[in-house]
């Protein structure tokens, strides 16, 4: 778990799991002294689809409102790329393709912007360098597969998050840049450094129009709602890479980011959980953690609701 300011960079939190004993060191295995927050990168499945949006929107090549049809499946390069719970959706938005994380709605909005476009946001999003972190063994993710075997069977599957790579903290710092007017910090933890703003990366009314968004998809499944307050989020449910026998396993990665509130965030939470028990519903397992630490944060912090809904 991560929790950014993301006006500032700092990091108001940081947690994981496995962890070690420093005094007692020696009975515990050597990855966990690895801090997988910044020294370990994973494919981070539909919360891509946040950045894929930014990008045609930012870019003018789709707007929230525009609609496609949906039916079910897309192939590129005798490739089937299918929505992750089987559905045909027919004319829907590209709100809707968040509200509902249509694989195929990503797809449509990345190959309405082209390769080169996308892949450059993305590169501007920051997946293809370190985020200047001030902790120590940071990696980067990568976007290979977009570099070297440039198919549009691999940019619709980068769409939604499979196929190319990113550090939970360089994840956090870009959806912290949609969060932020558009505008990207860099993540810090000492309090000596301060801020430092690494540049604009998408528009402010770019950065609004997805808010909005992450604040449908957040109302239509209600998990993470809480009463009183606007809350941007999104789910994303990675399938694991089989790394001898190529494809992917049965196994997945659930992530949950999002802000509240939305329209002035104090805080951007992310939540990973590698592998869970019972099954693949981020519903279950990062949605719950996500709202129950906001809530916390939205208490701690005193911050006034923003959305009071007053009854006649």
């Amino acid at each position: 778990m991560i929790v950014e300011d993301p006006k500032t960079g700092k990091i108001l939190a940081m947690a994981n799991f496995p962890k070690f004993n420093p005094n007692s060191y020696g009975e515990y295995e050597i990855k966990n002294f690895l801090n997988p927050a910044v020294q370990a990168i994973y494919e981070p499945g539909s919360v891509m689809k946040l950045i894929t949006m930014s990008a045609g929107i930012d870019s003018g090549k789709i707007t929230p409102e525009t609609t496609y049809f949906d039916t079910g499946s897309v192939i590129l390069n005798a490739r089937t790329i299918k929505n992750f719970d089987s559905k045909k959706y027919g004319n829907i938005s590209m709100t809707n393709v968040i509200e509902r994380s249509v694989n195929t709605g990503a797809v449509f909005a990345q190959r309405a912007m082209g390769r080169d476009t996308f892949y450059n946001y993305l590169v501007d999003f920051g997946f293809n360098n370190k985020t200047g972190i001030d902790l120590p063994g940071e990696i980067s993710g990568g976007l290979k597969i977009l570099e070297r075997n440039a198919r549009d069977i691999n940019f619709a599957t980068a769409s939604f998050g499979q196929g190319v790579s990113v550090t939970p903290i360089a994840l956090i710092s870009a959806i912290s840049a949609i969060a932020n007017d558009g505008v990207m910090m860099r993540p810090y933890v000492n309090a000596d450094i301060g801020s430092e703003t690494v540049g604009r990366v998408i528009s402010e009314d770019t950065s609004l129009k997805v808010r909005k968004m992450m604040v449908a998809a957040v109302n239509t499944n209600e998990i993470a709602r809480i009463s009183g307050y606007n809350v941007a989020g999104k789910t994303g449910t990675a399938q694991v890479p089989d790394f001898k026998r190529g494809g992917y396993t049965d196994e997945v990665i659930n992530t949950y980011i999002g802000f509240a509130p939305a329209y002035s965030p104090r805080f951007v939470i992310l939540v990973k959980l590698d592998k869970p028990y019972g099954g693949p519903q981020a519903g279950l397992t990062v949605v719950p953690a996500f709202r129950d630490l906001a809530q916390f944060i939205l208490n701690y912090y005193n911050v006034p609701p923003d959305n009071i809904q007053i009854k006649d």
